[in-house]
């Protein structure tokens, strides 16, 4: 029940910019279903990098079935020092609230930090159903964990840029594209046996 599309503001049509959109299914899809929007001059900056707040934003959104619910989250007492008057407050208090973003582990949540493709991915597979601490993804070995089990559910398919490095609107669009088909694959298995 995660795909459900939201009227959005934007179709993927409308981008002024879509010619130079890579991951264009990705990109078109999210768009949708207002998972990720444009920008307000129009264009998706495809290549413009993707920080830990609007991470939180995209994931919050698939994880309320697209509905931007983050104003009931807005007050959640989730003791992160660095998020109080911050746009995406509710996005970022449900995330973390729910353990799908961990904070940097002193009371802050470094919201305007980049994001790796790996931190991505940790954050696609806890929400998703990955228990973090039984899958080792905090601690010293977390990246390779990750990386392990992204790769056996194909979130990084189709990606060919360094895991460490940070993450573009392009390619973020593409991580949480193939981790919804990976969900919709897993799902259609359950009910097949």
């Amino acid at each position: 029940g995660m795909m459900v599309v939201s009227a959005s503001a934007v179709s993927y049509n409308d981008l002024t910019d879509k010619d130079q959109i890579v991951n264009k299914d990705a990109v078109s899809m999210l768009v949708t279903l207002g998972v990720i929007e444009g920008k307000p001059d129009g264009s998706y900056a495809p290549t413009e990098g993707v920080d830990r707040a609007q991470m939180a934003k995209m994931i919050s959104v698939i994880m309320n079935q697209g509905v931007d619910n983050g104003a009931l989250y807005e007050n959640s007492p989730s003791g992160l020092t660095d998020i109080s008057s911050h746009w995406a407050k509710g996005h970022i208090n449900y995330c973390y609230t729910t353990g799908i973003i961990a904070g940097r582990g002193n009371g802050t949540f470094d919201p305007s930090a980049t994001v790796t493709a790996l931190e991505a991915a940790k954050m696609l597979l806890v929400a998703v159903g990955y228990d973090p601490k039984i899958e080792g993804f905090e601690g010293a070995d977390w990246a390779i964990n990750v990386s392990v089990r992204a790769d056996e559910q194909g979130i990084f398919e189709g990606f060919t840029k360094d895991l460490s490095a940070p993450l573009n609107r392009d390619d973020a669009a593409l991580l949480i594209y193939n981790a919804l088909d990976a969900v919709s694959y897993t799902h259609l298995r359950a009910h097949e046996t």
